[in-house]
Parts: C-alpha cells; sequence; structure tokens
C-alpha cells in the first residue's frame, strides 16, 4: 500500500488560480505548501520541507518548470500537471512524456481525487 500523502506543493503563477488549488487541497486535508510561482520558489520549498506530491503549472511566467519536474522525480516525488498546454506541447519536456495532465480550467474535486490516489 502506498504511503499517504500530508503535504502537496503547489507550482502555479497566477495568482488567482493557485489559491483556487490550494483552497481544494486544503479543504481535501492536505497541507499545501507554497504555491510556488517560480522554479527558484518551488525548489527553495522542496528543499526545505519534501513535499510528499506537486501540482505542477507548465508555463511559469517566462520559465517552464522542468526544472522543478526533474527535481521532484530525483527525489521521487509523485506529481500531477494542472496546464493547459496538451499531450503536444508537452512533447518536448521527456519529464511529461507520461505525466498526468488534469488541465485548465483544473476540476478541483478531480485534483484532490487524484492527489489522494497517489
Amino acid at each position: 500500500m502506498a504511503e499517504r500523502i500530508h503535504s502537496v506543493l503547489v507550482v502555479e503563477d497566477e495568482f488567482f488560480i493557485a489559491h483556487q488549488l490550494q483552497d481544494a487541497l486544503e479543504a481535501g486535508g492536505f497541507l499545501v505548501l507554497g504555491p510556488a510561482a517560480t522554479v527558484t520558489e518551488a525548489i527553495d520549498l522542496i528543499n526545505s520541507e519534501r513535499p510528499d506530491a506537486a501540482v505542477l503549472d507548465f508555463n511559469l511566467g517566462r520559465e517552464n518548470v522542468v526544472p522543478v519536474a526533474l527535481h521532484l522525480k530525483t527525489l521521487k516525488v509523485p506529481y500531477v500537471l494542472a496546464t493547459a498546454y496538451d499531450k503536444t506541447g508537452l512533447a518536448s519536456a521527456f519529464l511529461f512524456a507520461d505525466a498526468l495532465n488534469l488541465g485548465k480550467p483544473t476540476d478541483l474535486q478531480r485534483l484532490v481525487e487524484t492527489i489522494r490516489s497517489l
């Protein structure tokens, strides 16, 4: 049986969306780390308090989330995407070839259920 997920890192640069994700996850009983709006903020959070899982937006302003996903993968922390990019748009990033993308707008109930199932 998988270990229970307690903390979830949220990486999203759009303030309103980040707080929607945070509120839904907290209502689902998770401790939310972040939200982080940049790669640097996300990596700093991971290094200070390793999350049990993460929710990632692909596009963070002028940067993308690939360095964060790579760091999470190295630590064996599962993640899901919550991004408007489709499989074709994500194809250039090998890390996302098989990643679950919940899309945008994100179905918040599905997000909570998905994190519980990781």
